[in-house]
């Protein structure tokens, strides 16, 4: 669920955005907020001790008056014993009840008080004043002001903190998704654009890095091409000049000139695949192509019936025509040399992409050891007696990459498969 780079960091920006909210709101609470209820509660304390003092030594009558005095201001409401406030359901909030504790220190003669909340949610406490007791509201600092103004303030923050996040995370991750894109259309075949050098510097760097390594790549890629080219040329001078002498001399010994022109015609066979893997096929452009005829030729060069494809509809098809047909004609070629017959190429067309599917009746190799099998010069345990080079499979491959498809290979009740697949 968090395998993305995306999601593991938008989910640590959201816990360490909720982790510093918090710690604010609770240093805000206990450096702000709680000073501040606790110095409410002494200048009341004071207050009521003043008036405490005051009462002491009152007559009745002037005890009542201020009473009545204190009861018309709209800081203070004051009730006799004889008439208590409603009791509500709610219980003191936490600020109140630091006003409480505090006050109580404060107050010698009531170091317990006893509290209520009335119905209307007031907040009212009993204290001696003079020779009775009171009960006594004093608006008292509640949540509904400053703690609400802290969640929101925090709720605020969190959203534009988050949204900024997101904002600087998609800066991030556009140009590793933009990185990535850009690797998957690299082609070994063909020079690659490089990469975007943007973002942020090691994004940036990281860019720079593997313009750097496809570089060396290619240009590894193309001296190996130069070296197989050169190597393939040099050979076809002496190889002609064997040729030649080998005719002058026919006719002392048939089975060993036919031998002789077997051996030539398969290193030129190997030269020619050294040829067709040095040059690619990524500079052949791509033409509306008969499948039919590109597919009857195959077979015919392989020295079997053209009646061995099976196509259920004729298909024209946008391709490079010499690398598709060089790439089915290896794919025949070697069903032809390794596998048994009968052998047939069934093409079929599924509206996404075209497959070319060649079919015998031998065993083949193992699908799962397919990547090994397309790697240059590697050859399967049924050829490694015969005279290939290693080439067929990985020329096909870079064939049907340059088109933009892929190589399949399986198993059936029948024998093997190997399908050449491209996008419509």
């Amino acid at each position: 669920m968090l395998r993305t780079l995306f999601r593991r960091n938008l989910v640590l920006m959201i816990a360490v955005v909720l982790a510093g909210q918090l710690l604010a709101g609770f240093l805000v609470v206990t450096l702000v907020i709680r000073p501040q209820v606790i110095r409410f509660a002494e200048v009341t304390a004071d207050m009521l001790g003043t008036i405490d003092v005051a009462m002491t030594d009152l007559p009745a009558d002037r005890r009542a008056a201020l009473i009545v005095a204190l009861k018309t201001g709209d800081r203070m409401d004051v009730r006799s014993t004889d008439n208590p406030p409603s009791d509500g359901a709610r219980a003191p909030t936490l600020i109140e009840r630091q006003f409480l504790l505090a006050l109580a220190r404060r107050l010698p003669r009531d170091s317990a008080l006893t509290w209520r909340t009335d119905r209307p949610g007031q907040l009212w406490f009993l204290v001696h004043l003079g020779p009775d007791r009171y009960w006594i509201s004093v608006g008292a600092p509640r949540e509904g002001g400053a703690l609400v103004s802290l969640a929101v303030a925090l709720i605020i923050a969190f959203i534009v903190a988050t949204a900024g996040g997101l904002v600087l995370q998609r800066r991030i991750d556009q140009p590793l998704r933009q990185m990535a894109h850009d690797l998957d259309d690299y082609r070994a075949d063909g020079t690659p654009p490089p990469l975007a050098v943007r973002g942020p510097i090691e994004i940036a760097a990281i860019a720079d890095a593997l313009n750097r390594m496809t570089a060396r790549i290619a240009e590894q890629g193309a001296e190996r091409a130069v070296m197989l080219a050169g190597v393939s040329h040099d050979l076809r001078t002496p190889l002609t000049r064997l040729r030649l002498c080998l005719d002058m001399m026919a006719g002392t010994d048939d089975e060993l000139d036919a031998t002789a022109a077997r051996q030539i015609a398969q290193i030129e066979t190997m030269l020619g695949q050294f040829l067709a893997f040095a040059n690619g096929f990524a500079d052949e452009p791509v033409q509306p192509t008969d499948v039919a005829a590109l597919a009857r030729a195959a077979l015919i060069d392989a020295g079997l019936d053209a009646h061995a494809l099976v196509m259920p509809k004729a298909l024209v098809h946008p391709m490079r025509p010499h690398a598709i047909g060089r790439a089915l004609a290896n794919l025949i070629g070697n069903a032809y040399r390794h596998g048994q017959s009968p052998i047939s190429v069934r093409i079929t067309n599924d509206g996404t992409s075209l497959r070319m599917a060649v079919h015998d009746a031998g065993a083949g190799f193992d699908p799962a050891t397919a990547t090994a099998m397309l790697i240059p010069f590697a050859r399967g345990d049924s050829a490694r007696s015969g005279d290939g080079t290693g080439l067929g499979l990985a020329i096909a491959q870079r064939a049907a990459l340059a088109q933009g498809g892929h190589l399949e290979f399986h198993r059936d009740a029948d024998g093997f498969i190997a399908e050449l697949v491209l996008p419509d």
